[in-house]
């Protein structure tokens, strides 16, 4: 659900078969247990603990709706802002729905460049992928702080171009 960093897997297996799947499932829970094992040992344990518990509290639902409420507003206020014109000459938005994430492609300047000059001179962090993309978390960014974040990566883009 909306968790961040707890990196839980869910392998699912499909058999067409007739007969006793039973011992067919059984193996293949030995199998992959062992190569889990084998890997990364137990590492989701406390992720899928705590997720269970979670999803067991009786305000579970309530809980979840408003979260997504949560996000749906944030990408909603993230697409709104970023309509501006103002915008278009630092960077291209790449389509994104509520979620988590969303990436802009800068026009000029090297993302792993503005992702440094951002972190050190305005206090940001970004994630940069290639040379030419920046991904912004709006899950952790308050809907009035939208506007304020995306003039400070254009502020970085100016300042780069100098």
């Amino acid at each position: 659900d909306y968790v961040w960093g707890f990196r839980t897997g869910f392998i699912s297996y499909g058999i067409a078969g007739h007969d006793n799947l039973k011992d067919v499932y059984l193996a293949l829970e030995k199998k992959t247990g062992g190569c889990i094992r084998g890997n990364i040992s137990n590492s989701p344990h406390l992720s899928q603990t705590i997720l269970l518990k979670s999803m067991a509290d009786e305000n579970y639902d309530k809980l979840k709706q408003e979260k997504f409420d949560l996000l749906k507003a944030r990408a909603m206020r993230m697409k709104e802002v970023l309509k501006d014109p103002k915008y278009a000459d630092g960077f291209d938005v790449y389509p994104f729905n509520s979620g988590y994430f969303m990436c802009i492609r800068l026009k000029d300047v090297n993302a792993e460049a503005l992702r440094v000059h951002l972190l050190d001179h305005y206090g940001t962090g970004l994630i940069s992928i290639g040379d030419k993309n920046l991904r912004v978390a709006f899950s952790c960014l308050e809907e009035k702080d939208v506007t304020t974040l995306f003039d400070i990566i254009l502020s970085g883009i100016n300042d780069l171009r100098k």
